[in-house]
């Protein structure tokens, strides 16, 4: 359960070795943009996304750099 939302969330699988062992992590940048780290245990693979498209860390560093609301 996501304690902030109070919606019932699913496990989370990492794209790379298939491990439900994945944390997420929520961010609001400062432009206001919502983004999410994602980070597996099993196998370290890192990823970022946005409305559930993936981001790659160029773009997501560009967005954190834009300051303008």
């Amino acid at each position: 359960m996501n304690r902030r939302r109070g919606v019932p969330v699913e496990p989370l699988q990492c794209g790379t070795c298939g491990a439900n062992d994945v944390i997420q992590i929520e961010l609001t940048l400062p432009d206001g943009t919502e983004v999410n780290f994602c980070s597996c245990h099993q196998c370290e693979a890192r990823w970022w996304d946005r409305d559930g498209e993936p981001l790659e860390l160029d773009v997501v560093l560009e967005l954190a750099r834009n300051t303008s609301a």
